[in-house]
């Protein structure tokens, strides 16, 4: 006779499934079975039977007629296979742990732990994926979906979700990130608070060649532990998050050891605070490699860098610093245009080799425009750069005008005006450009003694610039009716599509002889007009 409780309660007895009697009746069984072979005291059972409030005089007599009612269907297996017998103070029922489902799950799991911190991941996999497999929904789903609240059933969900995250370690662990990436995105949208598999899937999706969209999951999860809980990420995504920026070598698959603990998160080398000397050389280096551009036909002076950067380990990391504050921030994409890159050409290569080349001489003009417009770059991975800016300039120009000026001036440098497409090279051809601009408060993280160069911005000003830009048409630039406010009369605005309250940026104008306008125009692109954009 085999009892399965992770998922609705069932007996089998041979290839014939159990009538098992009304809701108190299988109740009384499954709670029983969580404890097998314990003795459960009485009070314990009309406890978990009846509310306090709501417990019948004669709740003691059901119960009795349940345990009688049981002991005849277990009556009907083969003999000795199981019994529910009287043992003061309470009931208890006698049978085989391998019989039962939640014993055999939590057998395999220690299998799989001990072969995950043994340095076995392949074998861990399939002891860890068998144990997962005998779960056919919640446990004691029946149960559950008359209203029985029970803690031992909440420990049991949190205990699969565990076992589930040891599950993705040994997969990432034997190298299959590509083979487990849909199912940890499936567990993540599932259970978005949990640090661990948030972390397992931005390891995974870092191993994949999505740096990007390894970091948006950090920074989703960190937006919402902020503004919903008032908690920062633990301090191992935190180091995580870092060595991704840093592409810490030990982040690759060559470098994977099992874990020590396969319960906890698989430990990463310490990254150094961002504050610290040889982590801002390093970092630099970083980002000059996606927004370097060759010129005249020579390659830049980190083109021959290794694109790993190494980070020294050290004992103390400082915090950093995390203020709301007030600025308008300019989200700039360049997208191949679809069909552009065909993988079945002879040209291939050398039409990607083409692409990469027009991608990061757009990323080095919008880094330039955003710093001549008084802006920080505070991000740039591929082809999507992050400019921040903040107070009013030297002519009294607002953070907002400002950064819709810069969101002009790089359109107008990637697409100069009056420029005919005949006059540009068929990889210029194939990019279009896309920009948002948004105003209002968000989170800014910046290092100790230094705020006046974030590290990054996070926020749900941030969402409300992504979904800007996935809405923004190839030469388009979406402001959010913020942005329109507080940028004033010196830009005029049309509808956008897609959207009700924001607006498509038409003209911006700039000051005659500013110094802004004249810089954001310098060679090699255009001569300064007096309107920037069209």
């Amino acid at each position: 006779m085999r009892f399965r409780m992770l998922g609705p309660l069932e007996v089998v007895s041979g290839d014939r499934q159990v009538p098992l009697g009304g809701t108190k009746q299988r109740a009384t069984l499954g709670y029983l079975l969580l404890q097998a072979n314990q003795v459960v005291p009485t009070s314990r059972l009309l406890s978990v039977l009846w509310q306090a409030d709501n417990m019948p005089v004669t709740a003691r007599k059901i119960l009795q007629n349940a345990v009688w009612g049981l002991r005849g269907i277990l009556a009907e297996g083969p003999q000795g296979a199981a019994e529910l017998v009287t043992r003061a103070p309470g009931y208890l029922i006698r049978t085989d742990p391998d019989q039962i489902d939640l014993h055999v799950f939590r057998r395999r799991v220690g299998e799989g732990r001990a072969e995950l911190a043994g340095g076995r991941p392949e074998a861990a996999v399939a002891s860890l994926g068998a144990a997962l497999a005998l779960w056919r929904g919640p446990a004691l789903a029946d149960l559950a979906e008359t209203g029985v609240v029970w803690p031992e059933l909440t420990a049991l969900q949190n205990a699969r979700l565990d076992v589930l995250e040891d599950y993705f370690e040994a997969k990432l662990a034997s190298g299959q990130h590509y083979a487990v990436l849909g199912e940890l995105e499936a567990a993540v949208e599932a259970e978005p608070l949990r640090e661990r598999s948030s972390g397992q899937l931005m390891l995974a999706l870092y191993r994949c060649g999505r740096q990007a969209h390894a970091l948006t999951v950090y920074n989703r999860l960190r937006a919402t532990l902020v503004e919903d809980l008032g908690l920062e990420p633990g301090h191992e995504l935190r180091r995580l998050q870092r060595a991704i920026l840093a592409h810490d070598p030990s982040l690759g698959l060559a470098s994977a050891r099992p874990a020590a603990a396969p319960a906890q998160p698989a430990a990463l080398a310490p990254v150094p605070a961002a504050d610290q000397p040889c982590e801002r050389a390093d970092r630099r280096r970083t980002l000059t490699a996606v927004s370097g551009h060759r010129r005249h036909g020579h390659a830049p002076e980190w083109a021959a860098a290794p694109r790993a950067v190494a980070v020294p380990q050290r004992a103390v990391v400082r915090p950093d610093v995390l203020q709301r504050q007030d600025l308008s921030v300019l989200l700039v994409q360049a997208r191949v245009a679809p069909g552009a890159l065909r993988p079945d050409e002879a040209h291939h290569l050398d039409r990607a080799a083409d692409l990469d080349e027009a991608l990061e001489r757009v990323s080095a003009a919008t880094r330039t425009r955003i710093e001549h417009f008084g802006g920080r770059v505070v991000g740039s991975v591929g082809p999507v750069s992050l400019g921040l800016f903040r107070d009013e300039d030297e002519e009294g120009d607002g953070a907002a005008l400002r950064a819709l000026r810069a969101a002009a001036a790089v359109r107008d440098a990637v697409t100069p005006p009056g420029r005919s497409a005949v006059h540009r090279s068929p990889a210029e051809r194939d990019l279009t450009l896309h920009a948002a601009v948004v105003t209002g408060r968000a989170l800014v993280r910046f290092a100790p003694g230094d705020p006046g160069a974030p590290q990054s911005v996070n926020g749900a000003l941030l969402d409300l610039g992504q979904r800007l830009l996935a809405l923004a048409a190839p030469g388009e630039i979406i402001a959010c009716e913020s942005a329109r406010l507080a940028a004033g009369p010196e830009v005029s605005y049309g509808p956008a599509d897609g959207s009700a309250r924001h607006r498509r940026v038409c003209e911006v104008y700039a000051r005659p002889g500013s110094a802004a306008a004249a810089a954001a125009y310098s060679a090699p692109f255009a001569r300064p007009p007096r309107r920037i954009g069209a």
